[in-house]
């Protein structure tokens, strides 16, 4: 049997196509439900990976895990993958299985978008409400997008931190930075692409401080939802994750949370576990 393993956010999707002991991994443009265009994203995904021939698709994707997003995604895969059997679920769902197999842990994610979920026996029981990047995704790429562009056009930074942004926005206009936001078909995106130019260490020390107050206000009002106890292990993804990891890890410490590491890309962790032969889908 063939399958595609797709491990997919708001920005990019990592598949991993397994024919027997052949793994070959492919990276393409993010699929979210709210975000999918049928005919250009189809049009793309079918260049790209629409040679491959699998029996079965696990797709799990943020955004999924309810009806009506799922079928979205349904549809769309069938139209890529006629005949392939396909299932559909949550990107959290994906990740504890990565990271935990059929065991238990604490799932975050740190991406496009920012969620949290606990597992165990490798399915999610409980998980945050994240609630999109207009309300909240505390701690995402979109979400420093956004402080960064409040600081940066209020000009709430001191002057080594403007000039700083000055030069990593390459002198951007209110004008022409709103139309790009409020104009685009993903707007999140196009946020996230600001804290991917910016936030590069090193860093001015109030830059540091802004994703150190993102990281926070996620731990705060997201994950404290899970009513943990600070024992459990907790695995940290998303490039957001593995980029600040030297902010994110010791914060999460100072905070009452002990067994914390970052692991990226999740699609790793599922080919360890296939190489070792170990069955994740039964």
């Amino acid at each position: 049997m063939t399958y595609l393993i797709a491990d997919s956010g708001a920005t990019k999707t990592d598949w991993l196509y397994v024919d027997g002991d052949d793994i070959t991994q492919i990276h393409t443009q993010g699929l979210h439900p709210s975000n999918i265009q049928m005919m250009s994203d189809s049009m793309d995904l079918k260049l790209q990976i629409g040679t491959l021939k699998p029996d079965v698709i696990y797709f799990f994707g943020a955004g999924c895990g309810n009806p009506v997003s799922d079928e979205i995604v349904m549809r769309f895969l069938q139209s890529i993958f006629p005949q392939a059997q396909l299932k559909i679920k949550s990107d959290l769902n994906g990740s504890g299985k990565a990271f935990f197999g059929k065991g238990d842990g604490v799932v975050v994610v740190f991406g496009t978008g920012a969620i949290s979920a606990k597992i165990e026996n490798g399915n999610v029981v409980q998980k945050s409400a994240a609630l999109g990047f207009a309300i909240g995704d505390e701690g995402s790429a979109a979400d420093l997008g956004r402080r960064i562009l409040k600081m940066y056009f209020r000009k709430s930074g001191n002057p080594e931190t403007l000039h700083f942004l000055q030069e990593k926005l390459h002198d951007v206009g209110y004008s022409e930075m709103m139309n790009q936001i409020y104009r685009a078909g993903k707007p999140n995106r196009e946020l996230a692409a600001v804290a991917g130019k910016v936030l590069n260490p090193p860093l001015p020390p109030e830059l540091e401080s802004l994703i150190r107050d993102g990281f926070t206000d996620f731990i705060n009002q997201q994950l404290s939802t899970l009513k943990l106890t600070g024992e459990e292990q907790i695995v940290c993804t998303g490039k957001v994750a593995k980029v600040h990891e030297s902010i994110l890890v010791p914060l999460f410490n100072q905070l009452g949370y002990k067994n914390v590491e970052v692991r990226y890309p999740v699609i790793a962790s599922y080919r360890n576990r296939i190489k070792s032969g170990e069955n994740l889908f039964d």
